[in-house]
C-alpha cells in the first residue's frame, strides 16, 4: 500500500535526504538524545520526534533500530544524534564548547 496522513513516506525522505532534524530547546536535551542514540540506535530520534511533534522523525527513529543489527542503522543513528544535538537551543549548557 501507499503512505496516506500527508504522505509520511515522503516526508521521512525529505527530512532523511535534507538532514531536517526536530530543533530540541536545549543543549542539554540535545545531548541526551546524542548519547540515547549512539547507545541505543534510534531510541534518541524516536524521542526527538515525539518532543519535537514530528512523526517522520520517530519514523526514522524505528527505521534506525530496525537496521542497527547491521552498520548502517547504527551510523545512521549516531549521525542523526549529533545533527539533533548541534541544531539545538542554547540553554546555558555547553558541551565540548560548540
Amino acid at each position: 500500500g501507499t503512505c496516506t496522513m500527508s504522505n509520511p513516506c515522503q516526508e521521512v525522505w525529505d527530512d532523511t535526504t535534507g538532514q531536517k532534524v526536530p530543533k530540541m530547546e536545549t543543549k542539554s536535551w540535545g545531548l541526551m538524545m546524542f548519547i540515547l542514540n549512539i547507545f541505543f540506535p534510534g531510541i534518541g530520534s524516536i524521542i526527538a520526534g515525539l518532543k519535537g511533534d514530528k512523526t517522520s522523525t520517530m519514523i526514522i527513529g524505528v527505521l534506525q533500530f530496525c537496521t542497527s543489527w547491521f552498520l548502517l542503522g547504527w551510523l545512521w543513528s549516531i549521525w542523526w544524534g549529533w545533527l539533533i544535538y548541534s541544531q539545538s537551543g542554547g540553554g546555558g549548557f555547553s558541551a565540548l564548547g560548540v
